[in-house]
């Protein structure tokens, strides 16, 4: 890594401004596409299947750079690194404002997903450098402003631009602030300088061009698996099982090697092993929700898109002021029981999401999501403090790479399955429900019979027995359907509890601070002995 900033010579707010500015409009980037793929589609003439390889391919892009950050961080130095992504990342907006067709769309995504990738990273070291330790939770808290906030505030931006103006402007938005973060960067950031090393020369070509391959053939089977019903179809369990082996030889190649391109062994560290885990499962929770709650509001409860998205924006909100709050708060609390406090409130959110029917209000759904928010940021400040806590300075870009990584594979997974789990587990449900929809059973003709008396009013019998029993399958689908989000949304409720005895194998400051205390007049008497 560059040689480490010496903070107090700058003021650590204003840097953490700086360095933020270009995370945010990274990662909303991924996310503010997503409620414009309709218009995508049909402004190219393309499917919904081909429309969501604008997405992925933006995080496949992403993820292959998180591996080779700190590599080129360290050749070419942090500070003028970062000014490089930014200026891959606005050349890959421009394409996509010029693209003539879908093809040019995620060649030009492509372009803009590699300048994003190591961006997040860079800015989470910077930070980490520009804080003294005391204060590694408060910019923890500004880090998850970028983490958290942008994922969730990108659909709402990215909805207002769309049907304000056109799909474009999602585009063209990001150009003037990305010229405005390579101003600031430059002129405010401190200086890096590349560290001189003789196998900086090197290029781990191996290790590359299989995590590429890795991260490449797990998210074809991710995008495409449910489309082709998953491993009933031979190329997606070939795909996958290249995928697995491509992941297996790069962490025993990385292991082995002379020269990483990441250097694979910060998992040796305990509380990074453990704090990546605890934030991925943050990570799981958070995105999960965010695509079933959409389709919750949507399919069930009949709301228009615009009005699903303005269901999620006040989690926004309210995650935007707790990740500040408690990055404060994180400096006189103790970081693992702030951390299991956010996971209880997490896990009473989505159990309280679990109650929800057919019948209920657009505020008893936000209200569930606030609370869920507030325990992301309980749990997301502390946690990934700690996460970096005992590792040495030069690890860092290193070490944010491989945080990122496993997060980026994670969330990928989770929207992914989460999907997948509510498709099938309704068919399940509707297996189980079908068959009280039968003459046998006493409360299925009372119902058929009072809905056939209504129909009849408007149709002749034939038509009104047809639209009767129309209605009471309907009336099964609907309820199979919330069975199902019943069903992952106390999967989830299990998953936050379950991870709780993890956390206490964390350590804190006070235990490091201990342990130092401890070992000092052992090493004065050994030193007096002899």
């Amino acid at each position: 890594m560059s040689e480490e900033v010496q903070s107090k010579k700058y003021n650590p707010y204003i840097i953490a401004i700086v360095a933020l500015l270009p995370a945010f409009l990274a990662l909303a980037a991924s996310s503010a596409t997503n409620v414009c793929q309709p218009n995508i589609a049909g402004y190219f003439g393309a499917t919904q299947y081909e429309a969501n390889t604008v997405v992925t391919c933006y995080i496949i892009s992403g993820g292959i750079m998180l591996p080779v950050t700190t590599y080129l961080a360290n050749l070419f130095g942090q500070k003028q690194y970062l000014i490089y992504c930014i200026i891959v990342f606005t050349l890959g907006c421009l394409f996509c404002i010029l693209a003539t067709d879908l093809h040019m769309l995620i060649l030009a995504r492509l372009v803009q997903g590699i300048g994003s990738g190591s961006i997040l990273p860079i800015c989470q070291a910077t930070l980490l450098d520009a804080f003294p330790p005391e204060k590694r939770g408060v910019a923890m808290g500004l880090f998850g402003v970028a983490a958290m906030f942008s994922p969730l505030a990108g659909p709402y931006m990215g909805g207002y631009l769309t049907d304000n103006w056109s799909w474009q402007w999602v585009f063209i938005i990001n150009i003037p602030l990305c010229i405005l973060s390579i101003i600031l960067i430059k002129f405010i950031l401190p200086e890096t300088k590349p560290i001189e090393k003789k196998y900086h020369k090197r290029f781990d070509i191996v290790g590359f061009t299989t995590i590429c391959l890795a991260m490449g053939c797990l998210q074809i089977v991710l995008d495409k698996g449910e489309q082709f019903n998953w491993f009933d179809t031979t190329w997606v369990c070939w795909t996958f099982g290249l995928s697995v082996f491509c992941f297996i030889f790069f962490y025993v190649w990385e292991l082995e090697y002379k020269y990483p391109v990441i250097d694979i062994r910060v998992f040796k560290d305990r509380n990074f092993l453990y704090g990546t885990m605890i934030s991925s499962f943050i990570n799981l929770i958070l995105y999960s929700t965010l695509l079933l709650v959409p389709m919750f509001v949507q399919s069930l409860l009949g709301y228009s898109p615009s009005m699903s998205g303005f269901s999620l924006f006040p989690r926004a909100i309210v995650c935007f002021i707790g990740l500040i709050v408690f990055g404060e708060l994180s400096r006189f609390i103790e970081p693992r029981l702030l951390t299991t406090a956010g996971f209880l409130i997490m896990g009473g959110s989505v159990f309280w999401m679990s109650q929800l029917s057919t019948t209920a209000s657009l505020s008893t759904v936000i209200i569930p999501n606030i609370f869920l928010c507030i325990g992301v940021a309980a749990a997301f400040v502390p946690i990934t403090a700690l996460s970096f806590l005992t590792l040495p300075a030069s690890k860092r870009v290193d070490a944010a790479s491989l945080h990122a990584l496993f997060k980026n594979i994670v969330t990928a997974m989770s929207t992914a399955l989460s999907a997948t789990f509510i498709t099938r587990v309704t068919q399940v449900h509707q297996g189980y429900l079908v068959d009280h929809l039968s003459w046998h059973n006493p409360m299925f003709r009372i119902h058929l019979t009072n809905l056939q008396h209504k129909f009849s009013t408007y149709y002749v019998p034939v038509y009104a027995a047809k639209k009767a029993n129309g209605a009471l399958y309907k009336q099964m689908l609907a309820q199979a359907k919330l069975c199902s989000f019943h069903d992952v949304f106390l999967l989830l409720t299990f998953l936050a509890v379950m991870i709780i005895p993890l956390i206490y194998m964390l350590k804190t400051s006070r235990m490091l601070k201990a342990k130092q205390t401890k070992e000092i007049p052992d090493n004065l008497l050994h030193h007096v002995v002899r």
